[in-house]
């Protein structure tokens, strides 16, 4: 069986390949599953609540624990924030905001702990 990650809110931005890391919080059980090189099913929201699977992503490395004020700059775009930015038609209409600088920032100084997750996408599925 497969490992899946669900992108919800960012799913368009790793679909138009514009995100390669994302950020969760999980426990230590669940983050040590995902090594490096494993191929994953990347989901357009969890299969409990009617996602689907919209593509595969090959993981670049081990996840990894971080703070999440040790996100950089350059993970702005990574974590597909620029793309969605740009793209306002992709916005969710409850609420989450516009994807700027100042969303990031905000999360980044948040101070929390997360497991990183650096991908690349392998390929998206049709009809995705």
């Amino acid at each position: 069986m497969s490992l899946i990650i669900s992108f919800a809110y960012t799913t368009p931005a790793l679909l138009a390949g514009r995100k390669s890391v994302t950020r969760r919080e999980w426990t230590v059980k669940h983050g040590e599953m995902f090594r490096g090189g494993l191929v994953c099913q990347a989901w357009d929201r969890s299969p409990r609540y009617g996602g689907k699977h919209v593509a595969d992503i090959q993981l670049e490395r081990d996840a990894f624990e971080s703070r999440l004020f040790n996100m950089t700059d350059d993970d702005y775009d990574a974590e597909g924030f620029a793309y969605l930015h740009e793209h306002p038609e992709f916005w969710r209409k409850d609420g989450f905001g516009d994807f700027g600088r100042d969303k990031f920032d905000a999360w980044r100084n948040s101070g929390g702990r997360v497991w990183v997750v650096r991908f690349r996408l392998v390929r998206v599925l049709k009809g995705a």
